[in-house]
Formats: C-alpha cells, structure tokens, sequence
C-alpha cells in the first residue's frame, strides 16, 4: 500500500496515477476526492448544503500569517462518520489482497493516527507530497479550486507528528519520475 498525503494542488492524484501507469501492479487508487465525490451536495462537498456543517464545508474565514486568505475544509459528525468508512472501504481492499495507491488530505492532524491504527499490519509507505506554495496556488487557479485551499492546508497536513518513508516535491521531476522513485522504495 502507498499512502500518499499533501495539500491540495500538491500532485498527489497525477502522483497516483503515474504509480498505477508505471508498476506492474494493479495498484487500486483511493482518494480523498473519492469520497467528496460520493457525499450528497446537501451533507457538503465544499457546496455549502444546508446540511454542511454535519457533513462538509469550506471555511472561507482564516487568514495565514502574513494576512492572505485561506480556507480549510471543515467536518461535522457524519462527516467524520464518512471518513471513518472511507478508510474502512480503502482498507478492505487491502485486507482482500489488492495493492492500494490512497490520495490523501489529512484534514486534521488526529487523522493520521487513525489512518495508521486502520493500516496496522499492512505493507504501507508512508509519502509526503509537497511543492511550494506558490505552484500549488496557481495549480489550484488553473483547476478552479476554491482560492485559498492550497494555502488553508499547506502546514496542517503535514502536522501530524508521523515521520514519511518518503518526500517527494512535484516540481523536481515528472510524475512519472517521481512514481518509479516511489515504486523502488
């Protein structure tokens, strides 16, 4: 199993996939947007349902540091229900002999532990996926991702207190590149 983990705008999708093109594997692919794309527009998706704060929302009222505005993906209880089934789903691929390639945004820092106790027994790699920030902004421009989502992440996802097997900046090399580095670990 890869775990890979960054912002939003980072790469880990075209990261994702460029591992399911270059292995010999038939690695499944999860991800984070999985999931969003499975939650009714009312429960949230960053669509501002009248049920979002349940489910998801986007907080559009941070500021960072130096005064520029973010926004940060927020999850009420059945949210975090969902979230808890989406691991247990990505999971049971695992636990039925497939090999996993899951595209994470570790939303809060108490996710990774949880992601961690699920993984338990399993081969995981554990992937940090960054780039600066800058590149993130602009990627998540030309997406037409909320501005400020790259930005409302960039620190916390990585703030979870676990070491990464591997880091891997998408601006040093073609995500093919980087997939086979990842594939050799």
């Amino acid at each position: 199993m890869i775990f890979l983990n960054g912002t939003s705008s980072a790469g880990k999708t075209s990261l994702a996939r460029a591992i399911q093109d270059e292995s010999g594997t038939p690695f499944v692919y999860w991800g984070v947007d999985t999931l969003f794309g499975l939650v009714p527009p009312n429960w949230g998706g960053g669509r501002d349902g009248p049920l979002s704060h349940d489910g998801f929302r986007y907080d559009r009222t941070g500021r960072d540091a130096d005064g520029q505005p973010t926004v940060v993906i927020r999850y009420g209880e059945v949210g975090r229900r969902m979230l808890r089934s989406a691991r247990a789903a990505a999971v049971a691929f695992a636990h039925g002999g497939d090999d996993l390639v899951i595209d994470e945004l570790l939303l809060t820092p108490d996710l990774m532990p949880e992601w961690l106790a699920a993984l338990s027994g399993l081969d995981v790699l554990l992937v940090g996926v960054t780039c600066p920030l800058e590149v993130a902004e602009r990627r998540e421009r030309v997406r037409a991702h909320p501005i400020g989502l790259a930005r409302g992440h960039f620190h916390a996802v990585h703030d979870h207190g676990t070491a990464y097997d591997l880091t891997v900046d998408t601006t040093t090399a073609t995500p093919a590149e980087l997939a086979r580095a990842v594939l050799a670990r």
